[in-house]
């Protein structure tokens, strides 16, 4: 069942609508460096490759702009004053600022308990559900946790229809003997309490704790890493940020937009790495103003062109869609948070582990297994799309308009089990 997608990179996708946005420039002529050789391959960019770094350096100066307080529109690109985009640094999403100020600042800072308010945000990623049982339970701590205090509070917002995940990406839960997916994810995290904190401490790689993370059911390649970077952000797990980064498929199909060609699996890393060692390259011959983050104008890092380049796939996509109301944001922004365990020593010294790559390059493809649910995003609806050959915790959300194209059939039988219903 399904449709063979091949993610390829669409170097004509504004012909339709060319005046949609200021970033994109489909005729453009890539100024040196034009290629990027990894591993034997020679990769040559497409015009979608310096989208990206206009659009890091332009969502990047509407976060500095809305620091300000200064008045909207903070841009004048189409797309960009139309639909909603992750911050080019996700320490800035709202989550993770929330993350960094509420959950790693407020409370012990013993490792235990670090690593148990984050796993226990990270479990649901849902500021309203933390906020309950951080109100509802005291102490708020590892050392006198009780499963039935922390059940009694989920399962009163579950029983009242309160959403207790956030919306933003589906969050397989394990078969731990409950019916409930809250109470099988909490017990997971009672499971990963028992040997975390142990192994951030003892752990010689970042990919240690990665790795082993996926070692257990329904923590897949995205969870694992969504907790890996969220632990990074406090004292519990010191490594560079230049160590480790997970492509997910978002990402992928943003870097395969970027460049010509099908790019291996195996050489999507360095591609990152490579782009992030050279980006100041990349502003400077595109002549764009980027002043980093902080006081110390800090780089993108790994985990943000990863960020970045998901973003940049969305990006593309609404290039081709007609206009629609301007997206209005939520107020103005908070103090800036940057977690405090950046400043560490420890975080100075670079530990790559070397990775298990495949021994054999494959082109990518994706096909669609099923179509599990649907939803409205400011006024588009997108699938849940389970992908052949990957877990659960790859689902993903995509537009209507790209499964239509590829997955036509896919979609006809899902309304048809919905119907049947």
């Amino acid at each position: 069942m399904g449709s063979s997608r091949k993610r390829i990179a669409e170097t004509n996708v504004t012909d339709k609508c060319p005046k949609r946005s200021k970033l994109y420039q489909s005729d453009a002529i890539l100024s040196p460096p034009l290629t990027v050789t990894v591993r034997g391959r020679t990769f040559e960019p497409t015009p979608v490759f310096d989208t990206f770094w206009r659009f890091a350096a332009e969502r990047h100066a509407i976060t500095e702009k809305r620091l300000k307080g200064l008045p909207a529109p903070w841009t004048d690109d189409p797309i960009l004053q139309t639909y909603p985009f992750c911050n080019t640094y996700r320490v800035l999403d709202r989550v993770s600022q929330y993350l960094v100020a509420e959950v790693i600042e407020k409370g012990s800072q013993d490792p235990t308990e670090l690593v148990f308010r984050i796993l226990l945000f990270n479990t649901f990623t849902s500021i309203k559900t933390y906020e309950t049982l951080r109100g509802a339970i005291t102490p708020f701590t590892w050392s006198t946790y009780e499963r039935a205090e922390y059940e009694g509070v989920l399962r009163r917002l579950y029983d009242d229809k309160v959403p207790l995940y956030t919306g933003a990406f589906q969050k397989p839960a394990p078969s731990l003997g409950f019916v409930e997916n809250f109470m099988n994810h909490l017990v997971l995290m009672e499971v990963l309490m028992k040997k975390l904190p142990m192994r951030c401490t003892e752990a010689e790689y970042v990919a240690d704790i990665f790795e082993w993370l996926c070692t257990f059911k329904s923590m897949g390649d995205f969870t694992a890493y969504q907790l890996v970077l969220n632990l990074s952000y406090s004292s519990v797990l010191n490594f560079s940020d230049y160590d480790f980064v997970v492509v997910g498929l978002g990402s992928r199909r943003g870097l395969q937009r970027c460049f010509k060609g099908q790019i291996p699996h195996a050489c999507e890393i360095d591609i990152i790495r490579w782009m992030q060692l050279t980006q100041s390259d990349h502003f400077s011959r595109l002549k764009l103003e980027f002043n980093g983050l902080g006081p110390k104008a800090r780089p993108i890092m790994l985990c943000d062109i990863e960020h970045t380049l998901c973003e940049i796939d969305k990006y593309m996509r609404k290039i081709g869609t007609p206009p629609r109301r301007p997206f209005h944001s939520s107020g103005a922004l908070p103090k800036m948070r940057l977690p405090k365990a950046w400043t560490l020593p420890a975080r100075q010294s670079l530990r790559i582990k070397c990775p298990k790559e495949a021994k054999v390059e494959f082109i990518e493809k994706f096909v669609v297994s099923s179509i599990q649910s649907h939803r409205e995003v400011e006024g588009e609806r997108e699938f849940l799309v389970y992908w052949e050959g990957y877990s659960s915790d790859d689902a993903s959300w995509e537009p209507e308009d790209m499964l239509a194209d590829d997955a036509p059939n896919a979609i006809k039988e899902y309304w048809k089990r919905v119907r049947a219903c």
